[in-house]
């Protein structure tokens, strides 16, 4: 029964709506995988729509198309680099290390605060008055160490 639906050739709505629910499910699944498959099947639906192919040659198009379609695909969305992003996401006060800020209020008996753009930080270094100038050097969990700076930003 199966070939002899088969005989001559697969009708391009088969491709067609192969194709669709090939790409349907890419919703479903995670990743980029099934929209390869279902972008070569409406390739292969268009061709045979046009073209009188015989089946065998039709799952020959598909296969070949689909893989191709896989590999150049992969290729392009993989990250040309893997520092794309924020590599200091989770750790923001590294952001703020080896920059210089003005001190708004007296840095006392090695501890006080320091605001950066809309944020307070706690921090840790020398005692300072206020409008001193202040390097992050380092970071110690939610605190930042500093250390004294000149108005140019040096050490």
């Amino acid at each position: 029964m199966l070939m002899e639906l088969f005989q001559n050739s697969i009708e391009p709505w088969v491709w067609f709506a192969s194709g669709l629910v090939l790409i349907g499910l890419e919703l479903a699944v995670p990743g980029s995988f099934l929209i390869w498959f279902g972008a070569a099947a409406l390739i292969v639906g268009a061709v045979v729509a046009y073209f009188d192919i015989d089946w065998r040659w039709q799952l020959v198009l598909w296969g070949v198309s689909s893989l191709t379609f896989l590999f150049v695909g992969r290729r392009l969305t993989i990250k040309a680099d893997d520092k794309e992003g924020d590599p200091y996401l989770n750790k923001r006060g590294s952001r703020y290390q080896g920059r210089v800020f003005v001190l708004k209020q007296a840095l006392a008996h090695g501890k006080g605060t320091l605001e950066i753009g809309d944020s307070v930080w706690r921090i840790n270094g020398p005692d300072l008055p206020e409008g001193a100038h202040v390097k992050v050097v380092g970071q110690d969990g939610t605190t930042l160490i500093v250390e004294a700076a000149n108005e140019s930003g040096r050490a």
